[in-house]
């Protein structure tokens, strides 16, 4: 299997690029009280208003409003386009109908960079503790996802929720390059709500998907589902991937921002167990965040979301290599640069092979 990847590509032009307007702290508290107050919508309505009039309007004092548009306009979300005017900026115009992944992205940025705020010593000296005490990682407690229960239901919605909106807009530069439709049943392991077998299916008619993950999660996938045409051919299978028998008969297996959850020796046994689920002449596919390239620039205030998880993102060669001794040949490693880059790793089993 050839390890090193390709050079990178870029997602379609429909892809919403939003890091860009939370990349300064002050700015991001700002555009969540724009959104949360309605001044967004209120300029999203209109091409301009008159500041003076939006001051009234909102009950802002005039220093206070001074510097809440100073920080919008600095952040290329508003515009001034004539004195004592202000209007929403053209490219943030143009990503405000994914309002709620600029949404998402605010709320998770607030806990993680509060976490690396409060604990950054423990985050690089003792990343035990800096979990213990994190909101972020008390957020993720997968041991609240087995027993159906009204308080798991609503703890495990909190972080599927965040992770279903990020999948919405991440699904399909990966699903523009694996082509499902030379496949018939697709199995995502650890597929979460649901969302990218659905997207999986919403583009191939003829398809089919089982979505295994822990009970509480299946039954918000459900949810999740519920109304979407393409939903009635995805079946979700509660279980423990880890340890419950995996579903047969799929020619298409799937793992999207899933392996990077556990250590080593795991997340190999997991691809193994995939292995020994997949058809003869299947593929497999993983689909995972890389490291941040930290050395390349400053991280910017939104890219705290990622830094906490940093030290469990691990190199495409992990996978491609893993996969190349469990026997599958026809491997291709790609970079897909996202607000944060993507590994898309993909292989088939040999046809005849158990």
């Amino acid at each position: 299997m050839r390890h090193a990847p390709s050079a990178t590509e870029t997602p379609g032009p429909d892809f919403p690029f939003v890091d860009r307007f939370l990349e300064s702290e002050a700015a991001a508290h700002a555009l969540t009280f724009a959104l949360a107050s309605g001044l967004i919508d209120r300029l999203a309505r209109r091409s301009e208003a008159a500041a003076a009039g939006l001051a009234d309007e909102f009950r802002l004092d005039p220093p206070q409003y001074a510097c809440l548009t100073g920080l919008l306009i600095g952040a290329g979300i508003a515009a001034e386009p004539a004195p004592g005017r202000i209007a929403l900026s053209e490219a943030f115009r143009a990503v405000l109908p994914c309002r709620d992944l600029i949404e998402a992205k605010l709320a998770f940025a607030a806990a993680a960079s509060e976490d690396l705020r409060r604990h950054f010593s423990a985050f690089v000296a003792d990343l035990p503790a800096f979990m213990a005490a994190s909101r972020t990682f008390e957020l993720f407690r997968y041991d609240r996802c087995f027993a159906i229960t009204p308080e798991n239901l609503d703890a495990t919605r909190r972080w599927v929720a965040y992770t279903t909106c990020l999948t919405r807009y991440e699904a399909g530069p990966c699903l523009d390059r694996i082509e499902p439709g030379r496949h018939r049943h697709l199995l995502d392991l650890g597929g979460n709500s649901g969302e990218f077998a659905a997207q999986a299916c919403r583009r191939v008619p003829s398809l089919t998907a089982t979505v295994l993950d822990l009970p509480v999660v299946c039954a918000l996938g459900r949810d999740n589902l519920a109304g979407r045409p393409e939903g009635t051919r995805v079946a979700f299978r509660p279980g423990d991937m880890r340890r419950d028998p995996l579903p047969e008969g799929h020619d298409l297996i799937t793992f999207k921002s899933v392996l990077h959850d556990w250590p080593a020796i795991e997340a190999r046994a997991l691809l193994e167990r995939a292995t020994r689920a997949l058809m003869p002449g299947g593929r497999l596919v993983i689909y995972e965040r890389a490291p941040v390239p930290l050395r390349a620039r400053a991280l910017g205030y939104v890219q705290s979301a990622d830094l906490v998880f940093q030290p469990f993102f691990r190199d495409a060669g992990f996978y491609a290599e893993t996969l190349e001794a469990l026997g599958f040949v026809d491997g291709r490693v790609r970079t897909i640069a996202l607000e944060t880059p993507f590994h898309l790793i993909e292989a088939r089993k040999p046809d005849g092979a158990p």
